[in-house]
């Protein structure tokens, strides 16, 4: 799939909008329908020009059917095309992948090609790429050997220096970094799962994190803690020549009183 034909495109990253099956119902005692619908607000307001919202996962913290389903709806309201990966708390059999099929997938932006990839394995909280995928990824990367390259997936590649959550990361990174390695035009790696905002270089490629829609997490943490941050999503603007601009942008209206004593969720 190739849309449009510009000088520099505009892609937002969200993540972890952890959304219930009843859109008034609460996780770890906050509103994540309402976080979600107020950070999207916030994105339509200030980047009216996207040209697409990538999702990295653990889109429904309930997800069954009707989860899903008022996801897409409210977001096909938006008009902006729209990719998702599944998260740990996601369901494959439910789950709207890109156009209903498990497997890698490609959208193109000009000379950028953004890749979805699934590293959620079902019954786990830490992620895995598996064969199949990791031989898609590689032949998408031969055939398309002059595009600028995007990764998207939930699970986090490298250590966050966060011992819980370190132990759910994605557990074959030297798989997947095997292929990138191997060629020159995978430019990012986007990922969720962390609910915080990172970032790290590995062989020229630019790995990032972004916050979650809902509650974050505290960082450099050994223990699971949550962070008074107030929701958030990532902002690429990839250009022509292959370089790219990016930032963080939080949305202070969004943050609703978090119980940082929580133990869990």
């Amino acid at each position: 799939m190739t849309l449009n034909n510009e000088k520099n495109w505009t892609i937002i990253q969200i993540s972890d909008t952890h959304l219930m099956d009843q859109d008034h119902l609460e996780f770890v005692r906050m509103n994540p329908e309402q976080s979600f619908h107020h950070v999207i607000q916030h994105i339509v307001e200030r980047h009216p020009q996207l040209n697409a919202i990538v999702h990295t996962g653990d889109l429904a913290q309930v997800p069954v059917p009707r989860t899903y389903q008022r996801y897409l709806d409210f977001m096909q309201s938006l008009k902006t095309p729209f990719y998702q990966v599944p998260g740990n708390h996601d369901n494959a059999e439910h789950f709207p992948f890109h156009q209903q099929q498990n497997k890698v997938h490609v959208i193109h932006f000009g000379p950028w090609s953004v890749v979805l990839l699934n590293s959620a394995v079902k019954g786990k909280i830490d992620g895995w790429v598996d064969e199949a995928q990791l031989n898609q990824l590689e032949q998408i990367l031969q055939e398309f050997a002059q595009q600028h390259i995007v990764i998207a997936c939930h699970h986090h590649p490298f250590e966050m220096q966060s011992k819980w959550i370190d132990q759910h990361k994605l557990k074959n990174t030297q798989d997947l970094t095997a292929v990138l390695a191997k060629y020159h035009n995978v430019k990012i790696v986007l990922s969720g799962h962390v609910h915080q905002e990172s970032w790290r270089e590995w062989h020229g490629i630019q790995f990032y994190s972004t916050p979650s829609t809902s509650v974050q997490f505290k960082p450099l943490s050994d223990h699971f803690a949550l962070d008074e941050q107030a929701p958030g999503y990532r902002i690429l603007q990839l250009n022509a020549d292959g370089s790219h601009e990016t930032h963080v942008e939080r949305v202070l209206h969004a943050q609703q009183k978090i119980n940082v004593e929580i133990s869990g969720y």
